[in-house]
């Protein structure tokens, strides 16, 4: 009977030992899991702030695009001066038309123009565009004092015949050569406008492209969640 119960008591630190063992490695193996999830989640962090900030960077990239076709747009508009006078309507730029009375100007369809004049006078004068018809197709305000400047901007096309004033229709008035076509389809929407609307619709679609980003690093390769082990 000693010698069995000093066995029995020999075997029991044996089995306390076992347990720790196993109940370290538990909790190693719990630590392990607990590291490489940090770790994925660390890295999913730090490719979140990396997807979110490109894709701020496209939109503010987009936006700005949108305001540099606006900007290049504007600077493409042709101007052209004339002084405003009973007599004749009186070129001053481009240099081409100086000092001539009454000049042919030549168009190109589809580009923007300005026609711009000062009152030299003091009679009333005003700027109208008119067709082939004697049509007003663009008109400025009236300018009754001397000095006064008015101005017409306008789109170019092969509707358009004449500039003239209105008052004194006989003496100013002078003859425009417009060439080319408008393409069709040229009512669409502007390059700014488009590029505007990239930029907002890219600001919605990034959240959904970078949950499904997420979505497919948690699928494994055969197509289940990865976990870590």
């Amino acid at each position: 009977m000693t010698g069995e119960s000093s066995t029995a008591e020999s075997e029991n630190p044996t089995a306390s030992d076992g347990e720790r063992v196993s109940e370290r490695e538990a909790a190693a193996d719990e630590a392990d899991t607990r590291t490489k999830t940090s770790e994925r989640d660390a890295e999913e962090g730090v490719t979140r702030r990396g997807f979110v900030r490109k894709a701020a960077g496209a939109t503010a990239a987009a936006g700005a695009a949108g305001v540099v076709a606006s900007d290049d747009a504007a600077a493409q508009t042709t101007t052209y001066r004339f002084g405003g006078e009973v007599a004749a309507w009186n070129g001053r730029e481009p240099s081409d038309i100086a000092d001539a009375e009454n000049p042919t100007i030549e168009l190109q369809a589809g580009q923007e123009y300005e026609f711009w004049f000062e009152n030299i006078d003091g009679e009333p004068h005003n700027m109208t565009i008119q067709d082939g018809n004697g049509s007003a197709v663009v008109q400025s305000s009236l300018i009754n004092s001397q000095g006064g400047t008015a101005s017409v901007t306008f789109t170019a096309t092969s509707q358009m015949s004449q500039y003239i004033c209105t008052i004194h229709p006989t003496t100013m008035v002078g003859d425009l050569n417009v060439t080319g076509q408008v393409e069709e389809g040229g009512g669409g929407p502007s390059l700014r406008v488009l590029l505007l609307a990239s930029a907002v619709l890219l600001a919605f679609v990034s959240p959904l492209l970078f949950a499904l980003f997420l979505f497919s690093r948690r699928q494994g390769p055969g197509g289940g969640e990865t976990t870590a082990g």
